[in-house]
């Protein structure tokens, strides 16, 4: 059996992953999250690396409970499944951007921190880790990501209000983690310098010359 799951998140479809981490959970791009931070890192060292990859569109953390998590993930283009949720008074209380080519990593506080201290072990090694605590691997379209992560009320002492009116003893959702895509930007073109000069629509005498055909004395039209 492999070491994670994967999952191939499709838009507008839910997929509700079970995770027990013991600080925080995390999605983070496979491609461009930088591991390692350190062979002598502690807490509050991998708390400032998370924070820089944060900040590089790498990874997005939300502090968690010690718990078994029922975590639901919703791929969208547009803003109706957070007004759905915002409906339902659910909270959203973090939020953050990450971009990639294709493959996002849901996973937690033991993996990262495991892999921040070694180099040589990659998000996906192999490792006997318990079921409900395996990586997720998220196969997605490329774009740019707006992460809101809303966790249902009750949280995270006691139930969901059933159709009796009752408490549930357990919510069947903790978190709602809406992934929003904006596609990639087209590429930025460079100027590129014409063999006729910079402006060729300054005339033939102008684009000849490499600054544009700016003449100081011609200026007054002499």
């Amino acid at each position: 059996m492999r070491p994670y799951f994967t999952h191939a998140l499709e838009k507008d479809r839910e997929e509700i992953l079970e995770h027990h981490p013991s600080e925080y959970l995390a999605i983070v791009d496979l491609e461009t999250y930088q591991a390692f931070a350190g062979r002598e890192v502690d807490h509050l060292d991998m708390m400032a690396h998370l924070q820089v990859q944060m900040n590089a569109l790498t990874a997005v953390a939300w502090g968690a409970p010690n718990k078994n998590l029922h975590v639901r993930l919703v791929l969208t283009e547009d803003h109706l499944a957070i007004k759905r949720l915002a409906r339902f008074r659910h909270t959203a209380f973090a939020s953050g951007w990450i971009r990639t080519n294709g493959q996002l990593c849901f996973t937690s506080h033991e993996r990262l921190y495991d892999c921040a201290h070694h180099r040589t072990h990659g998000l996906l090694r192999d490792e006997r880790l318990p079921r409900n605590s395996r990586p997720h691997v998220l196969d997605v379209p490329p774009g740019i990501y707006s992460i809101q992560i809303f966790y249902h009320i009750p949280f995270p002492y006691g139930g969901e209000i059933t159709q009796s009116g009752r408490l549930s003893a357990e919510p069947k959702l903790h978190y709602t983690v809406i992934l929003r895509r904006y596609a990639f930007p087209p590429p930025r073109v460079a100027p590129m310098r014409l063999s006729g000069g910079l402006i060729p629509w300054a005339g033939a005498e102008a684009s000849a010359r490499p600054w544009g055909g700016f003449t100081p004395h011609l200026a007054g039209g002499e």
